[in-house]
């Protein structure tokens, strides 16, 4: 057996979208939010029997191989490699060693650096002490790989140089920065305790690190680079993956601490930001796996802003958000005091975010109407974040209480607050982001569509002009070859290449979606008519199109023979549109 084919029969289709996204029983098949476009109903149709994941909203997917070539935006072969290893499927690798991508020099830079941290913790006792004194355990040093870089202002450039790393993957890999005025480069990260960071697969992308002096800046992050891009990565996704879907739910906290600690009480679902805000791509991240997050951010005035700034672009993106409230101390301290209670206060005492907001605001002197205006302007910005009318109402009521007003009132000021923001929402709503289904397939490639779910059509085959692109030309040419009539046609049977397999499979995926195969006689006969008839028309003038351009130059060029020819060309044009218009 072939490794392609070795690798589809190990990993089910829809084993492999699961791994990104919530599937949701439709019929035969499965259905979720789609990962490639911005989409609020669910329109990535994942199809068992046919082994494709396929969205008819923004055209992407196919078999396992196209999904996850889309997905990790791979190519084929890189993406053969790693199915190839997730399945224990061996692919010979064409070409020598050396010939490593550049993304894959750069990993392995970094995971010869983590490698050489994690060496060096176990040799400082100070930084291990530091350790036990946060109450991490030894095997949470293991687990999440914890290291220290040295103080030493090349150590680590020189270590990786004698592992047959060059300058430029070292720079590229965030490890080094160069001098400007001499060129030298020295250590990024020195004196620090280093926290890897993984992408969702358990692929190292960077570091973060934490100073054991009195840097200026406490924690320092890898650089943007080909690998890390600090606006879809979270520290400890990869270990909460799996159990935020038992629970539905992530917890998000502010700092790797804080998600050391909460893994360490049975939180596994905990996952942080690397030293940004919550971004879009994060939501959209998120929404792959949960309906579901709970904020447990610091209490301070950068935390509250960060969280409402959270709840806003977690909110846009469909997800429930629920708040804790701890006191002045974050979690990672906090476990060290009564583990029980901090466990018991996220699991237990969190609750909606606006919740939250309004009984903030039932605390404070809504009397002073510059006050109440700027928790209105707040509310507004909270309630207009949600995206779907009957959860805005649910809040309506709450809000109102806390303003000390009427629901009227407030229903009044969030469609003035709505209007404001519409023409932007159109525009991003209007962007080509994603295209319409009915344009995923045209009439003719339809009219085949049927012809191979029906058996009556097959019979009016002759009435559909042969079409010239070249996937339904390939289609048209091999149905003429089918013998019986009264059958639904397998495909495996077709004699066509794969790409056009492929994307027959796909067609297919689109009419069982749409019940075709249910059609009666007279809606089967009625829906290739019409078809064929648009599939015709369109042909039809482009060749008319084509043959008057040409008959134009041939006049300007005085090429009475051709010109002959051209007319007799339109003429049979002409003809053949009245036989089947």
């Amino acid at each position: 057996m072939d490794p392609v084919t070795d690798i589809k029969a190990r990993l089910p289709i829809e084993d492999l979208v699961r791994q990104y996204c919530q599937l949701k029983k439709s019929g035969r098949n499965y259905k979720c939010l789609c990962p490639f476009h911005k989409d609020k109903n669910p329109s990535l149709l994942v199809s068992p029997d046919k082994g494709i994941a396929y969205c008819f909203s923004c055209q992407t997917g196919g078999d396992i191989f196209s999904f996850y070539q889309a997905i990790e935006g791979v190519d084929f072969p890189q993406a053969l490699k790693e199915l190839g290893e997730r399945t224990g499927v061996k692919v010979q690798e064409k070409g020598p060693v050396h010939t490593k991508d550049e993304k894959e020099r750069v990993r392995s830079c970094l995971v010869d650096a983590c490698v050489l941290y994690q060496e060096q913790l176990k040799a400082s006792q100070e930084v291990r002490e530091y350790l036990e004194k946060r109450g991490v355990t030894e095997r949470e040093m293991n687990v999440f790989q914890l290291g220290f870089a040295e103080k030493d202002m090349t150590n680590t450039y020189n270590v990786l140089l004698k592992k047959g790393h060059s300058r430029n993957e070292i720079l590229a890999a965030g490890l080094g920065l160069q001098h400007e005025l001499d060129g030298k480069v020295h250590d990024r990260f020195r004196n620090r305790l280093m926290f890897p960071i993984h992408d969702h697969q358990g692929r190292l992308i960077g570091f973060g690190g934490r100073t054991m002096g009195n840097d200026n800046a406490k924690y320092m992050n890898s650089p943007e680079g080909i690998l890390y891009h600090k606006s879809t990565v979270f520290f400890g996704l990869d270990k909460a993956k799996d159990a935020a879907r038992d629970t539905k739910e992530f917890i998000v906290v502010e700092g790797y601490f804080d998600v050391l600690a909460c893994h360490r009480i049975g939180l596994k679902h905990t996952i942080a930001c690397c030293g940004t805000a919550l971004t879009e791509e994060h939501a959209h991240i998120l929404k792959r796996y949960v309906d579901q997050v709970t904020l447990c951010l610091d209490q301070d005035t950068a935390g509250k802003q960060a969280a409402e700034r959270a709840f806003c672009v977690l909110a846009a993106e469909g997800l429930h958000v629920n708040m804790v409230t701890l006191s002045e101390k974050d979690p990672a301290d906090l476990v060290l005091e009564d583990a029980d209670a901090l466990k018991k206060s996220i699991t237990e005492e969190r609750i909606p975010y606006i919740h939250h907001v309004c009984d903030e605001m039932q605390r404070m002197d809504l009397q002073n109407p510059l006050l109440k205006k700027q928790m209105l302007a707040r509310l507004l910005t909270l309630l207009t974040a949600i995206p779907t009318s009957v959860e805005r109402h649910h809040y309506i009521g709450l809000a109102a209480k806390a303003l000390g007003t009427v629901e009227s009132a407030l229903e009044q000021d969030l469609a003035h607050a709505k209007s404001q923001t519409y023409v932007q929402m159109r525009k991003e709503e209007s962007a080509p982001s994603a295209k319409s289904a009915v344009q995923t397939f045209s009439p003719a490639e339809i009219a085949l569509a049927i012809c191979i779910l029906h058996p009556i059509a097959r019979q009016q085959l002759h009435k559909l002009v042969p079409p010239e692109e070249p996937f339904a030309k390939t289609l048209f040419d091999a149905l003429k070859t089918v013998e019986s009539d009264d059958h639904i046609i397998d495909i495996g049977t077709l004699d066509v290449p794969k790409d056009v397999r492929e994307r027959l499979t796909i067609l297919l995926l689109f009419c069982e979606e749409h019940d075709f195969q249910e059609w009666s006689q007279g809606v089967t006969e009625r829906e290739f008519a019409k078809n064929s008839v648009q599939a015709n028309r369109m042909l039809i003038r482009v060749k008319q199109k084509q043959i008057t351009e040409k008959l134009i130059l041939a006049r300007q060029e005085g090429k009475i023979d051709e010109q002959k020819e051209l007319q007799k060309e339109y003429q049979a044009i002409l003809v053949l549109s009245k036989g089947l218009l």
